[in-house]
């Protein structure tokens, strides 16, 4: 009973109070945030592979999956019986990999931007003609050897790269490509593909495999080490199960002779849906559907405002089917603990029903009605191994048909991206 009273205290100010809502959502936040150092120190998203040393000694052990971008400054390893991680610069050793074929990783020196850079470069295609990946401030660069050691380059900068029949984007991506245009001469099929294909780690890696297999099959085999179809995919959809403790209220809608009833309540809630991701056009946003089911319990004394001023006590127990649909804003994608917000459309359906709410509501009482609004969050993604942990508050607000109750609450939820 008192933890019912202070939750049922906490509620009506918070929906009475516009100023409260702000305060609380920013708080928690802010508080989320203050927890960031902490949480950044502690995670770590170890997955198996290897180092090849200075002296081509290859050792086995555990890689700390950072981030593109870290990956290219740092290699954290721990050898197979070692207890702690050690950092590797690039040139401190000579390569390291994911082992099931994943990512691999060179010690080179390339000029990025007109400064020179010894880096862990991203190794995409061996061959007469090399091909590597670098990630850099959210460009992506790409460097072409040849058994000459010559060098050629080009990045991505959007849309200035794509095939267009406007001049200024036909001179912009001719002048890109001119090195790598220079050196895959000998093709006419490359100079083809490069001019009509973005430039894009799997195009470029197709361009120079197919150049290898035409020009260069007396150096070896050609391999590509990276870039599968599911590594290029433009869209990744993905199950997502979460839970969630609701503290929130139902008011409802009364007769003129009578005051609209609050009533508050903790509510428990499961949700299941999918997570629409953009891996190669944006990692910041991501797309949400998300089944919900909530369960509300809730009483409360009245007092019915005529002749007899008698008192009452009403009762609500019913489900509330919804469906979220909206956006996810991931703030530092590239960090191990990273900042999100999300928000979108909230719709519900309101089922098996009990209650005992009349004169209060409009009309002819039936709780088998739908309801519409809005809901939005702030959390952090976590990520644990292949999967992704999100910890939110979320507040929701949505209006029943006939505008006879509206739902609220703030919710603390926990989810698991599959």
């Amino acid at each position: 009973m008192v933890v019912q009273k202070i939750v049922a205290t906490f509620v009506r100010q918070f929906e009475k109070n516009e100023e409260m809502r702000k305060n609380i959502i920013r708080n928690a936040a802010l508080a989320l945030l203050c927890m960031l150092p902490a949480m950044l120190h502690a995670q770590v998203n170890s997955k198996p592979g290897f180092v090849i040393t200075n002296g081509n000694d290859t050792i086995y052990g555990t890689i700390d999956y950072l981030s593109d971008t870290k990956n290219a400054n740092e290699c954290r390893f721990k050898a197979d019986g070692a207890t702690e991680f050690k950092v590797y610069k690039p040139g401190d050793i000579s390569a390291y990999r994911f082992t099931d074929n994943g990512i691999f990783y060179v010690t080179k020196t390339f000029s990025v931007e007109g400064e020179s850079k010894t880096i862990f470069a991203e190794y995409l295609l061996q061959g007469g003609v090399n091909l590597f990946h670098h990630k850099e401030d959210g460009t992506d660069y790409f460097f072409f050897t040849d058994r000459d050691g010559k060098i050629a380059s080009v990045k991505n900068i959007g849309s200035l790269l794509n095939y267009s029949s406007r001049t200024e984007n036909k001179n912009n991506k001719r002048a890109a490509l001119r090195e790598v245009s220079q050196m895959l001469a000998e093709s006419s099929k490359a100079q083809h593909d490069l001019w009509v294909k973005d430039v894009t780690a799997d195009n470029l890696s197709k361009i120079a495999y197919d150049y290898n297999m035409e020009f260069c099959t007396d150096a070896g085999e050609c391999v590509k080490f990276r870039y599968s179809e599911k590594a290029t995919r433009n869209f990744i959809a993905r199950l997502r199960l979460q839970a969630a403790i609701a503290m929130g209220s139902n008011e409802l809608l009364a007769p003129s002779k009578t005051k609209n009833l609050t009533m508050t309540a903790v509510a428990p809630q499961l949700g299941v849906g999918v997570d629409f991701l953009l891996p190669r056009s944006s990692k910041h946003w991501s797309f949400q559907a998300l089944g919900l089911v909530t369960k509300w319990d809730i009483s409360k004394e009245y007092q019915v405002y005529d002749n007899s001023l008698r008192q009452r006590t009403a009762y609500l127990k019913y489900i509330n089917l919804g469906l979220q649909a909206g956006a996810a804003y991931s703030l530092k994608p590239e960090w191990k603990v990273s900042p999100v917000l999300r928000g979108g459309l909230d719709v519900g359906q309101i089922m098996g029903t009990k209650e005992n709410v009349t004169p209060l509501m409009i009309g002819d009482g039936k709780m088998n009605v739908s309801n519409i609004g809005y809901y939005v969050g702030a959390g952090v993604d976590i990520p644990v191994q292949k999967h992704m942990l999100r910890l939110a508050v979320e507040y929701k607000r949505a209006r029943t048909s006939y505008s006879t109750m509206t739902i609220s609450h703030v919710a603390m939820t926990a989810g698991v991206r599959l």
